[in-house]
């Protein structure tokens, strides 16, 4: 006899076997007006989204968005793309540059030596391919390739555009575990501006209020929040992220914040086994999904990655001709490669 198959597990097969994917009954907010969706509700922020002085750009294009909150699942809030265009290239280059290094941990890092720099600033600069040893000098081996792996499995260097297509996740802050499930491997700053963007956040969904006045979910208050643990994740088009809970932090009544950067995707959001039917969310470039009060303790993952989905201001290489901020990227078209063929998530949380 077959095992039975859970509602999430069903919903998860659903979406990785179509193509094209079936989305009539996704919460789409880009494409759906919200007062024509049953699933959702609009909300009213608490107070304004403030850029931290410390952040020498316009982070938001609206300083109080509308947001919402789903009808089934209390605590999940979404504030589709409030971010400017330069703030969303900002991000990325966070979360591809300067935040995937040392003393921060990769998946990489069990299985090789990697050098300060980031990979993807590795593969930007050097075009090279990866040849034999024998056939390079020392010099073009440093250039070329990450250093030698640390475990014989892995018999061969690679180059930092070979790794970076198999880097899927960078740790901030307390270190995650994989294999334990608890921050027990150390800590590492976290980067200033992300925590100072996160806290702007958790201030402005502080007791929000849909237009009847109820509460939405998240009585915690903003201004206590601090990003103490952070998960960066690199999908690329065929990647998954499975159902499961977050529940290794000491204390559940903050936000979980996330941030989507590049390619779209479908996000599933359950209740507290795997039993119940969980309801499908498309999240786009720039989205904000804070998992707040009950719903901090759902089960949720991320099925399926649509393809060809990131918008053109991340995706071409002279996106920001018509900005102030495009002299500040004059070297766009490596981030444009990359973004056009991936998704970025960010997100941060505090624990104790």
């Amino acid at each position: 006899m077959a095992p039975v198959q859970t509602a999430f597990r069903k919903a998860e097969k659903k979406y990785k076997r179509g193509q094209p994917p079936d989305l009539d009954n996704a919460v789409d907010l880009a494409t759906t007006a919200a007062a024509a969706n049953e699933a959702v509700r609009e909300i009213k922020l608490a107070c304004d989204l403030e850029t931290p002085a410390t952040i020498p750009l316009q982070l938001f294009s609206q300083r109080r968005p509308p947001a919402y909150a789903l009808r089934d699942h209390p605590g999940l809030l979404l504030i589709p793309n409030p971010f400017t265009d330069e703030a969303q290239r900002w991000l990325a280059r966070k979360c591809l540059c300067d935040c995937p290094r040392p003393p921060n941990r990769t998946n990489l890092d069990a299985f090789f030596s990697l050098p300060p720099e980031s990979l993807f600033e590795l593969a930007s600069n050097s075009e090279k391919s990866s040849l034999p040893i024998a056939n390079r000098s020392q010099a073009d081996i440093q250039q070329s390739d990450v250093t030698l792996p640390k475990e014989k499995f892995y018999t061969q260097p690679g180059s930092p555009s070979s790794l970076l297509e198999r880097q899927r996740w960078c740790t901030l802050g307390l270190q995650y575990n994989w294999t334990t499930k608890e921050y027990d491997r150390g800590s590492s700053p976290f980067d200033q501006d992300l925590d100072s963007l996160m806290r702007a956040i958790a201030i402005a969904i502080t007791r929000p209020s849909d237009t009847s006045d109820s509460a939405s979910g998240n009585d915690y208050n903003g201004n206590l929040f601090e990003s103490e643990a952070g998960i960066i994740n690199y999908y690329d088009e065929r990647a998954t992220m499975a159902g499961h809970v977050d529940k290794t932090e000491e204390k559940m009544d903050a936000p979980l914040i996330s941030l989507s950067i590049g390619l779209s995707c479908v996000y599933l959001i359950g209740g507290t086994t795997r039993d119940t039917e969980p309801t499908p969310i498309v999240l786009h470039s720039g989205d904000v999904l804070a998992m707040c009060g009950e719903s901090r303790t759902a089960y949720h993952g991320v099925p399926l990655v649509l393809a060809d989905t990131t918008p053109a201001s991340l995706s071409c290489p002279n996106s920001g001709a018509n900005d102030n901020a495009a002299a500040a990227y004059p070297e766009w078209h490596y981030f444009a490669k990359y973004l056009e063929h991936h998704r970025i998530n960010c997100n941060a949380r505090k624990c104790s």
